[in-house]
């Protein structure tokens, strides 16, 4: 299995500014040729790359698992209905910013799961570890 990491939250990144984000994803996974389409799991900040790739490209992915995405205004909320992509939502209760966004327009994918880890902040899975961990697994295990 391949991974990267793309939460760039200090403002580094090593990927070029100028490099367009979902062709740098798409790239990275016509690389390394899976036998098997990857699951993106984007939190925070790496919703600059997962948000504009899902859109373009879902395709060429098994699954989706945003955790308190950023960009995911950058589509209208009638374009997740027309997602065909499984997709595991993840956030935290008292993440007052990302919360609403989530539970409105991941909300909208069809058959999409929304899991909100309770008492957690913006990185939730942080907050409680093995709610994050047992959600994650029992998602993959239905691709």
């Amino acid at each position: 299995s391949s991974g990267i990491n793309a939460e760039y939250g200090g403002g580094s990144s090593a990927i070029h500014k100028d490099f367009p984000r979902q062709l740098f994803l798409k790239e990275f996974i016509e690389f390394f040729d899976n036998r098997s389409p990857p699951v993106i799991i984007s939190p925070s900040m790496s919703g600059e790359y997962a948000v504009p790739f899902i859109f373009t490209y879902p395709h060429l992915l098994g699954g989706w698992v945003p955790v308190s995405p950023v960009s995911l205004n950058t589509h209208h909320p009638s374009e997740y209905s027309k997602l065909s992509l499984p997709v595991l939502a993840v956030y935290g209760e008292n993440d007052a910013q990302f919360r609403p966004k989530v539970e409105d327009l991941l909300s909208k994918v069809p058959g999409a799961k929304l899991v909100m880890i309770p008492a957690a902040n913006h990185p939730c899975y942080l907050d409680n570890p093995t709610l994050w961990h047992s959600s994650l697994l029992d998602f993959l295990s239905t691709l």
